[in-house]
């Protein structure tokens, strides 16, 4: 639902202003090592003279070039080909004419990359690639229009990293075009295979089902012979030559994925003068601050990271913005001033027509409370608005559409749903605004500068004056409940220039609670009648899940989901609750048999009740480099009232359990009715924040280990006297 904004937000943002930085100083020695031409294919250089040289070629840092064994300068150089047969750049381009730091590399600088990646594959073992070369440039010219180059050599390790021969751009046609000045893959001996002229296509990509975008355009294709234990190494330049709004210059970059990297360098130029506002995330002290220099009329800005180690996944660890080493920039130091075009989009589609007004009362007749009223519109939106983005300008995408297009439409993105909802919600007499977020899944947004570090829009309203955010871009969620990955999330609200926060719900507003009935059978087997019911993201997860479901497999599928939790189980019957109507809570019923749920040992009766137990798979490591990060919290209430069977008395069960602590909670009882023939299992489970600091994780760890052991309890019963005919051992 959120792809139009990765689109338009493809930048990677920063939480931390820096300020201050070292006197501009002319351009610094370039870095990494200098590149030049590889020595191994044959090149012809036509001179300005007219002469033709024929050989292999190497820049040298003195700025002269060496063609076989002749050198000249390069300023004599006017054309550089390759010497095969219909053989040339990708682009056409003459190389000797790039930036020294844009030019093939020589043979000498891969030799020197390949030592290294020899010493990075053996420190980090189980790596497919080396990225030995990540550099670009990013340029900010006094008209708005801006550049990028970017120059990349990795060594493939692996056959799984083949795929970094496929070269994939995208741009929008109208305003921005982009091209792969050079492309080659190097053998170990220093062979090249150079990618020829019509190599990379420009395309219009497959537009899914759910996103339409009319500009965009992508460059592709594959690098030649790319294989294990070569290089493949290209340059792409990318232009916005007719930007939408002129001061929009972010430039971004991440210097760390999860593969080594060897040699990571981002500059950033701007017209001298122009003041740029900047800031780092999970960079080290000595990186965080950029190099400055001064280059033709510009300002540059260097930062650098050397010999980065890749990141190790963990279960549950933040999104890769909030982990990765990187940079932000922008041209804008006062939020306000970035909001105000947004917010200008925002007011020019959010309208109150006598068409929405009528539309608006229609949709909360008989409504008489601001909560029922917002309800109403919050669940209408949901089922009458179906999610399509069809975007073709900036503007399109972080305002939406007109809200009487969108529903003339009967479609729109998360930025029509936002305008739509708020539209509807006003013209019923409910304040109500878009909310520019990013989720929880991406990151934590960067407000510490401005910068548009978003994917997604939600509805902020306020009821009673009093806020509250909705998200009708889902389907089957009931006031006041919206989707989980929104929680915790930073919300920009351009129309009122405030940045706020989403609340995380509480554990019973994402809530599973369970009533079961078990009856135990002297040989083993047990019934069960279960009565379950459901609130926030669960609610809507489980209603969504069936209603997809064609009436006529539902019961297969059923069976396939007790046979998951309780193998052997066998479904007598089932029944949902009503999937339409978000009004009410989402509830069902299900009766089932399972023949074998206890082990019989000669007079003993042990059994554990199936889909009881806790499981924390966010706690398999001794240690944790990363915070555990959940979208949400989460309460599981489960009662199961046990009728024990004909012949059998309570033999032992688990001492009661209570977990307090501070992100974990547990109530676990076990109650015998008077008669002694009933048993009372209870646990009260909560996930009380979404976050777990790395600090608290010992703690967090041995929370869970009593949890996850006290959920798997076995009851345990013994034989009061044996049945009819049998003899006791």
């Amino acid at each position: 639902m959120r792809g139009r904004f990765r689109t338009l937000f493809k930048i990677l943002l920063i939480p931390v202003i820096l300020a201050g930085c070292a006197a501009p100083h002319k351009a610094p020695p370039a870095k990494p090592p200098q590149v030049a031409a590889a020595g191994a294919p044959q090149f012809d250089v036509t001179l300005w003279s007219g002469q033709v040289l024929r050989g292999p070629v190497r820049w040298q840092l003195d700025g002269t070039v060496i063609v076989g064994e002749k050198s000249v300068r390069s300023a004599d150089v006017r054309l550089v080909q390759s010497a095969v047969e219909g053989a040339r750049f990708a682009g056409g381009v003459d190389v000797s004419k790039l930036p020294a730091n844009y030019r093939p590399l020589s043979a000498d600088a891969l030799a020197d990359y390949r030592k290294r990646c020899d010493q990075a594959a053996d420190l980090y073992k189980g790596s497919d690639a080396v990225l030995c070369l990540d550099q670009g440039e990013n340029v900010y010219h006094k008209d708005g229009t801006q550049s990028y180059l970017y120059h990349a050599l990795y060594l493939i390790l692996k056959d799984s990293a083949r795929g970094l021969a496929n070269v994939s751009l995208g741009f929008h046609e109208g305003r921005s075009r982009t091209r792969v000045l050079f492309a080659r893959s190097i053998a170990p001996d220093g062979a090249s295979r150079w990618a020829e002229a019509d190599t990379f296509a420009v395309s219009v990509p497959p537009q899914a089902q759910e996103f339409v975008d009319t500009r965009s355009r992508v460059l592709s294709g594959q690098v030649p012979g790319a294989d294990t234990g070569m290089f493949v190494e290209y340059v792409y330049e990318d232009e916005t030559y007719n930007p939408e709004i002129k001061e929009f210059f972010f430039p971004g970059y991440t210097f760390q994925s999860e593969r080594p990297v060897l040699d990571s360098v981002i500059d950033v130029l701007v017209p001298s003068g122009t003041p740029l506002n900047f800031a780092t995330r999970n960079m080290p002290e000595s990186a965080r601050a950029p190099e400055r220099f001064v280059r033709e009329g510009f300002d540059g800005y260097r930062w650098e990271m050397h010999d980065v180690p890749p990141i190790t996944p963990e279960p549950f660890m933040p999104a890769d913005a909030d982990v990765l080493a990187s940079m932000q920039g922008s041209l804008y130091f006062d939020w306000k001033s970035l909001m105000a075009p947004t917010g200008r989009f925002q007011k020019e589609r959010i309208e109150d027509t006598p068409a929405i007004k009528k539309l608006a009362e229609e949709i909360t007749a008989g409504k008489t409370t601001d909560d029922e009223k917002v309800a109403a519109v919050y669940q209408w939106v949901e089922r009458n608005v179906n999610y399509l983005s069809v975007k073709s300008s900036l503007s399109s995408g972080w305002a939406g559409h007109p809200a009487s297009e969108t529903l003339k439409n009967g479609y729109g993105d998360c930025t029509d749903v936002s305008i739509v909802a708020a539209s509807l919600c006003r013209a019923v007499g409910v304040d109500a605004y878009p909310a520019i977020i990013k989720t929880n899944d991406e990151g934590t947004m960067m407000t510490e500068i401005p910068v548009p570090d978003a994917n997604h829009a939600i509805t902020l309203v306020y009821p009673n004056g009093k806020p509250r955010f909705i998200d009708a871009t889902a389907q089957d969620y009931r006031y006041p409940y919206f989707r989980a990955d929104d929680h915790g999330a930073k919300a920009i609200i351009d129309i009122k220039e405030e940045i706020t926060d989403v609340p995380v719900g509480a554990p019973e507003d994402n809530m599973r609670e369970s009533a079961q009935k078990v009856t135990l059978l002297p040989n083993g087997g047990a019934t069960f009648v279960e009565q379950n019911s459901y609130t926030g993201t669960y609610e809507a997860g489980v209603r969504g899940y069936w209603r997809s479901v064609p009436p006529e497999l539902r019961a297969r599928i059923m069976q396939q989901y007790l046979q998951s939790r309780a193998p052997g189980a066998l479904l007598d019957d089932f029944k949902l609750g009503d999937m339409e109507d978000l009004s009410k809570q989402f509830a069902m019923e299900i009766d089932y048999r399972l023949p074998s749920l206890a082990t019989l040992m000669q007079d003993l009766y042990i059994f554990t009740l199936p889909g009881f137990g806790q499981n924390f798979p966010d706690a398999t490591l001794d240690k944790r480099t990363y915070d555990i990060v959940m979208p949400t919290t989460l309460e599981f209430v489960t009662t199961a009232t046990i009728a024990l069977p004909d012949g059998y008395e309570l033999a032992g069960v688990p001492e009661p359990l209570k977990v307090e602590g501070k992100y974990l909670f547990l109530d676990g009882t076990i109650e015998k009715s008077a008669d002694g023939r009933t048993l009372i299992v209870k646990q009260v489970f909560k996930r009380l924040t979404n976050r777990v600091p790395v600090a608290d994780y010992s703690e967090y760890r041995k929370d869970a280990a009593r949890i996850a052991a006290w959920t798997e309890l076995k009851i345990v019963l013994r034989k009061t006297a044996p049945a009819a005919g049998e003899v006791r051992q």
